[in-house]
């Protein structure tokens, strides 16, 4: 059993943890588009994920470890999460600080998530993971549908960064 002086340590160790992960703002579809724009001049991927779905857990190691290998040369990432409000503080701001994610995450937060869907791909069904390539002037040039790997998104980034 921890004493009162351990528990306060280890409270105290979970906030400067959580402290340095990316802080999870709700947003609408406008808000994530807004975001997506002040990127111009950067390559931008998107990934929607979730903390129920496996194969988006499974793949968000390897967007944390593109979006760092990438940075430099100009890839900006941002997630948004499909989890509800409620599961924030005790599924998703956890996953992301264990992530050790230091990019942009949303909770989407629409009114209609088939408004929301459609927003960013009128053809999308709402499957997840997927993810959104955006070259240095804003536009949409890939959509990755599924688990990727570091290997697979690096391959659908690269071309973009170049400069």
């Amino acid at each position: 059993m921890l004493g009162r002086a351990a528990g306060l340590s280890f409270g105290l160790l979970c906030l400067t943890v959580q402290a340095h992960a990316a802080a999870v703002v709700p947003a609408n579809a406008p808000t994530i588009k807004k975001a997506i724009a002040a990127r111009r001049g950067h390559v931008v991927l998107v990934n929607f994920w979730a903390t129920w779905c496996g194969p988006c857990v499974a793949e968000f190691p390897d967007i944390v470890r593109v979006s760092r290998s990438l940075k430099k040369q100009g890839l900006e990432t941002l997630a948004v999460t499909a989890d509800s409000r409620r599961d924030l503080l005790t599924k998703v701001q956890p996953f992301i600080a264990k992530s050790g994610a230091s990019f942009p995450v949303y909770l989407e937060q629409s009114a209609d998530p088939q408004d929301f869907i459609t927003a960013f791909d009128p053809s999308w069904q709402g499957d997840l993971p997927r993810t959104f390539i955006y070259d240095r002037r804003g536009m949409l040039v890939r959509v990755l549908s599924g688990q990727q790997t570091a290997q697979s998104l690096t391959a659908a980034v690269r071309p973009y960064l170049k400069p």
